[in-house]
């Protein structure tokens, strides 16, 4: 823990038998409204009333939240013999027909399979592609005329998961998109976010998944005639850790996995930093100047993308003030002391990573949108604990690099090639959770028109 400005080594605190706080709500709803808001917000000032340890209620339930800097080293310390996921996300299984879907394992088997997939869901993966993902966001912007009011996390959903379906997979997306974003949210709302489980016997569910499938099942039959050497090859010659060929439900839940990621996570971040860069005028001549000097290089690469500090440092801030994932559930298998209490086993828990991000001992200022936290000499993020967007320990997002380097290809070629502007000069963007938090669907920007080639 930090007490007076020093670390002390965890564990500080003996295990004790206090009651866990549990934070004022309303009757029925308990603390649902808030959450549904802002729910790192809500949980950020429940962990500044209550310590690093509260409980919320929510209909039907009450969960059990660590939260703070401390609650993110710990989780870095606690191995899966101590918090699981199996026993959590059983309906992942259940949906996708697969006891092998990676987001579903603990350990040894998530460490093995992730070892697999890693190298062919990196940012080198992307790098390989970029002419290709410049062209289908040209395509997308050429037919968008001055006045025009575009939908942005329709644009960026489209954008990032027919990049990243050819970046992996070699497989335009085109008019599968639909299918594939409904059956993600329902997939995720009712399998992780509590949403009701009976949204997974509609008919429109159920008809996106069996689309989805099939879509799946073409992409691995034209990889098994005709191969090559991405993520789909890779799976058509891995093993399970018994030697047996990965087939069936379970090779088709690895080959959807990055086109699932890509509707879930890139796209709202995306929408985030473009509201962020068009509200604030010298960060956006920052960072148009960069994108127009990548641009006017010879060849378009990963190197060239890395050199955009300004844009880099505000996909970072955009990171730390929007996280996607701000809170992991776990299953408790075994007692263990944090804060003052015990966490029992046999219960589901919260660990609220992104509290940290809006600590002001860690940030100051946290509600400031400000890139140069991420530069030398601040570097904030380094402070042990203190960013969390892809989650912590072994078990971090391991597309990290891919969903960064997308994140920025988009923003930039966007901005070099038109001008766009928000709705109202005083235009405030308004968060939903649908089934994870996301700009609203209603969020648009306008086109004022193409950029005129900068000299």
């Amino acid at each position: 823990m930090t007490r007076g400005g020093r670390r002390v080594r965890y564990p500080p605190d003996p295990v004790m038998e206090t009651t866990i706080p549990r934070v004022p709500g309303v009757p029925l709803l308990g603390n649902a409204l808030d959450l549904a808001r802002d729910p790192i917000g809500a949980m950020t000032r429940a962990y500044q009333a209550h310590g690093p340890v509260f409980e919320i209620a929510i209909p039907g339930r009450r969960i059990t939240i660590l939260a703070g800097q401390d609650a993110n080293l710990l989780f870095n310390t606690l191995g899966s013999d101590t918090l699981q996921l199996q026993p959590i996300y059983g309906k992942l299984v259940e949906e996708t027909r697969s006891a092998r879907y990676l987001p579903t394992l603990d350990e040894p088997d998530y460490g093995y399979y992730r070892r697999m997939i890693k190298p062919r869901m990196s940012r080198e993966s992307l790098g390989a592609h970029l002419p290709e993902a410049v062209g289908v966001i040209r395509d997308a912007a050429r037919g968008w005329r001055a006045g025009e009011q575009v939908p942005v996390l329709d644009l960026m959903t489209r954008l990032c998961v027919e990049i990243i379906g050819r970046a992996t997979q070699g497989t335009p997306v085109g008019a599968e998109l639909d299918d594939i974003v409904l059956f993600t949210k329902r997939l995720i709302g009712s399998g992780v976010a509590f949403q009701p489980a009976f949204l997974l016997r509609l008919p429109d569910y159920l008809r996106a998944r069996r689309r989805f499938e099939a879509f799946l099942q073409r992409i691995v039959d034209e990889h098994r005639a005709r191969p090559g050497d991405d993520l789909v090859d890779l799976l058509l010659q891995a093993k399970t850790p018994e030697g047996e060929p990965l087939e069936g439900h379970d090779l088709l839940a690895y080959v959807h996995l990055p086109l699932v990621n890509g509707v879930a996570y890139a796209p709202r971040l995306c929408g985030y930093l473009l509201y962020e860069l068009l509200r604030a005028p010298e960060l956006l001549r920052r960072v148009r100047d960069e994108a127009d000097a990548l641009f006017a290089e010879p060849e378009l690469t990963l190197a060239g993308l890395r050199r955009m500090r300004w844009l880099y440092g505000a996909c970072m801030e955009t990171l730390r003030m929007y996280p996607i994932a701000g809170a992991l559930p776990r299953y408790v298998a075994k007692d263990f002391a944090f804060g003052g209490h015990t966490i029992r086993a046999g219960q589901m828990v919260f660990i609220a990573t992104g509290v940290a991000h809006f600590l002001p001992a860690l940030y100051p200022e946290p509600r400031r949108f400000d890139p140069e936290r991420f530069f030398e000499p601040r570097n904030e993020h380094r402070q042990p604990g203190a960013f969390a967007p892809y989650g912590l320990g072994p078990r971090t997002c391991l597309s990290a690099g891919m969903g960064e380097a997308l994140i920025m290809l988009v923003t930039a070629t966007l901005l070099h090639h038109v001008e766009l502007a928000l709705p109202r000069p005083d235009y405030e963007l308004r968060s939903e959770i649908d089934p994870i938090p996301g700009p609203h669907k209603r969020f648009r920007v306008r086109v004022l028109g193409p950029r005129a080639a900068p000299s």
